[in-house]
């Protein structure tokens, strides 16, 4: 659990980032959503301790993830940091 909540943690910090320095009105909406899904993520998890209370909230947010794009850099480690959490919640 506790590599869980690592790739959760940075996938959240890598969300804020990039809603500081997003120079895209179109992308404030997209990261702030991200970031309340992510959230609920965190409280699910230390509220359960259990990976299966978050694979369908995941499971929707992965989706998401292919329809929406974050641009540049910030984009990219968001993406990086979402795979990396979800290859550890057993997520491909």
């Amino acid at each position: 659990m506790k590599e869980i909540f690592e790739k959760l943690t940075d996938y959240t910090l890598a969300l804020k980032e990039g809603l500081a320095t997003t120079n895209q009105a179109n992308e404030r909406p997209l990261l702030t959503g991200r970031l309340a899904v992510a959230a609920e993520m965190y409280a699910l998890l230390h509220q359960t301790e259990n990976v299966s209370a978050i694979q369908e909230l995941a499971q929707s947010e992965l989706r998401a993830h292919g329809w929406s794009f974050i641009s540049g850099q910030a984009g990219e480690n968001i993406a990086n940091k979402w795979v990396a959490f979800t290859n550890a919640i057993g997520i491909k």
